[in-house]
């Protein structure tokens, strides 16, 4: 094998090697309507194996926060088509233990619950905080769930007004908000890193090449 040769073969392998992150099977949710001002956070779900999906409900604004105000409202809610035993595993808050902050803990109902206007969503996520803006936990709320028999992106559904809905509080004002749209992004998009290091390998192997051909000349 001659040196551009080498060179190309190189460069295929460390594109290989460098596993570049392919864009998977995630949804993203970044519109939302509801008490809060439009478009507050942003739900990103995405595929972790065939029975696990990672779900991350980012607030854009460090001053929005989860909480309970009856009524019903519950902190986070949404639908999932399909069957098997559903777990949950939480990540933010972190605890210790997961899903413990300063003022309560997160748990999974599955029995669900409301949150009005948006009405019943099969699956929710309760917390133990009392009422009120001064029991709320304003930061990302970050979970992994797991179902028996497989949990895909493509289960999470509307109930007919919302996929997702929360309640949430500015400090002052609370009510539901809403997320209806995902957004697929594009599949198989490689790392800018990885093609660099490809294109630099082809470039090499040009140059030797070219190289080459003034010497024999």
């Amino acid at each position: 094998m001659n040196f551009a040769k080498a060179c190309v073969a190189g460069a295929i392998a460390a594109l290989g090697m460098a596993a570049p992150a392919w864009a998977g099977p995630t949804y993203v949710f970044s519109t939302s309507v509801g008490t809060q001002p439009s478009d507050v956070g942003v739900i990103t779900i995405t595929q972790d194996g065939a029975n696990s999906v990672d779900v991350l409900v980012d607030l854009l604004n460090s001053s929005y926060g989860f909480l309970n105000t009856g009524g019903p409202h519950t902190p986070f809610a949404f639908n999932l088509s399909g069957s098997g035993a559903l777990s949950i595993a939480f990540t933010s808050p972190a605890g210790p233990p997961a899903g413990h902050y300063a003022h309560g803990t997160f748990s999974l109902n599955t029995a669900g619950g409301d949150n009005a206007p948006y009405g019943t969503f099969g699956v929710a996520i309760d917390d133990s905080a009392g009422n009120g803006s001064g029991n709320a936990y304003y930061g990302d709320l970050a979970f992994t769930l797991t179902r028996s028999g497989g949990l895909s992106t493509d289960n999470f559904i509307s109930n007919g007004s919302a996929v997702f809905t929360a309640d949430l509080t500015n400090g002052e004002s609370t009510g539901a908000q809403a997320w209806r749209v995902g957004i697929d992004p594009p599949a198989r998009v490689p790392e800018p890193l990885t093609l660099s290091m490809f294109g630099a390998g082809l470039a090499g192997a040009a140059a030797i090449r070219r190289r080459n051909k003034k010497t024999s000349a």
